[in-house]
């Protein structure tokens, strides 16, 4: 059943929230084409705020605009995936360190609510549970922190490489071995071991690049298979 955007003074981030679900279920694939009246039509609502939508989308990289009009779900290269790695990489264990030392039970219950999610979601054959759960995971480490500044960076990177993550969470076991570093993580955070967390989630994160990495070269692969030329 097609989602249909409720008619509100925020018309325009609703459409956002939606597409950004979409792209976070691994709906879109790279090369994708959107456009503002498909859109509009789409969710009932009028052109001027899906037009906003995808503009707002597209400064913030999770679109690009296209020559011949429209938008287009962007095909980062391998070297795109790993600059975001690593600026993720300066960002995030540091803020890690910071909610193991900030951190309540309340805090570690937010964050095991995600992991509880994730297990929930291991075995369901679509990933889109398990990513939303993921999202949950991630909100509940950083969404605390008394750095302001450094938790509004790392909200940037939230959604990057949707599409990409969605095609990785197709694998069951991989879905678990994130739940197993995770709650590792998760410990770490709740005896206030700022070393070990940092540790933690600096190896979560060469992780991920080396199973986003491996998804493009899957997807590039096939791309070539279905090529007639």
């Amino acid at each position: 059943m097609a989602t249909i955007a409720k008619k509100s003074a925020t018309l325009r981030e609703q459409v956002v929230g939606i597409l950004l679900d979409e792209l976070q279920r691994g709906l879109f694939a790279p090369g994708d084409r959107l456009t503002e009246q498909v859109l509009a039509e789409r969710l009932e609502v009028s052109r001027t705020p899906a037009r906003e939508a995808l503009n707002q989308l597209t400064e913030q990289g999770l679109l690009r605009s296209r020559p011949g009009g429209g938008y287009v779900v962007p095909t980062p290269t391998v070297e795109e995936v790993r600059q975001i790695i690593a600026v993720r990489m300066l960002l995030e264990p540091p803020a890690v360190r910071m909610a193991a030392a900030e951190y309540g039970p309340t805090n570690v219950d937010e964050i095991n609510g995600g992991i509880e999610g994730e297990k929930l979601a291991a075995s369901d054959p679509n990933p889109g549970q398990f990513a939303r759960a993921n999202e949950v995971f991630r909100s509940a480490v950083f969404g605390s922190i008394s750095n302001v500044p450094l938790r509004e960076l790392i909200s940037q990177f939230a959604n990057h490489l949707n599409f990409i993550r969605a095609s990785t969470l197709k694998d069951m076991e991989l879905r678990h071995e994130i739940v197993k570093r995770q709650i590792q993580i998760r410990d770490a955070i709740s005896v206030s071991d700022g070393d070990l967390a940092e540790g933690l989630w600096r190896s979560y994160l060469r992780y991920t690049e080396e199973t986003l990495v491996a998804a493009m070269m899957e997807i590039a692969n096939d791309s070539e298979d279905c090529d007639p030329n």
